[in-house]
């Protein structure tokens, strides 16, 4: 029998929008997409986008959308709840095999996040990232803590700023 370890990740950042606009953008989750930061543009490291599929209505939850890879890889992420009234969402995300031999990180399981958008006095907005997680014995923790942070941070976070910024 595996040995797993408990780990989790969180970061917190500020976007020059509207609570409403960054909460738009966030729950089109066919619209990945529009504010991912590329590797090669200076998101996290790993294979660029090729493209994001909506599996399921926009307005329906759960919703599936996968998103596939130049490598071939693919990941499945499921809306699991979408508040509205509190700007919260809970997705969880899967590794699809790939077939075509390229491997994403695999030493994860069970990964469940949290996004929360909140209003900041001054009219911008506080996101906060924050997941749980298990990995497969002999992973390394500070390192797998250190790829989800940098995605929240290089690809989503900043993602998201300059998304807003071209808009203005």
């Amino acid at each position: 029998m595996s040995k797993f370890q408990r780990g989790h990740a969180e970061t917190r950042g500020v976007v020059n929008a509207s609570p409403e606009d960054v909460w738009e953008l966030l729950t089109d989750w066919a619209g990945f997409d529009r504010w991912w930061v590329k590797p090669s543009e200076g998101g996290r490291p790993g294979p660029e986008l090729a493209r994001v599929e909506l599996v399921d209505p926009a307005d329906q939850i759960p919703r599936r959308r996968v998103i596939h890879h130049v490598t071939g890889s693919a990941v499945d992420e499921t809306l699991l709840l979408q508040d509205d009234e509190t700007r919260r969402i809970y997705y969880n995300m899967i590794f699809r095999p790939n077939p075509g031999g390229a491997v994403l990180r695999s030493e994860f399981r069970n990964y469940l996040a949290t996004t929360l958008v909140d209003a900041l006095p001054d009219g911008t907005t506080l996101m906060t990232f924050k997941s749980e997680f298990d990995l497969v014995e002999g992973a390394d923790m500070p390192f797998m803590q250190s790829i989800i942070e940098r995605t929240y941070t290089d690809a989503i976070l900043n993602g998201f700023r300059r998304y807003f910024a071209k808009k203005s």
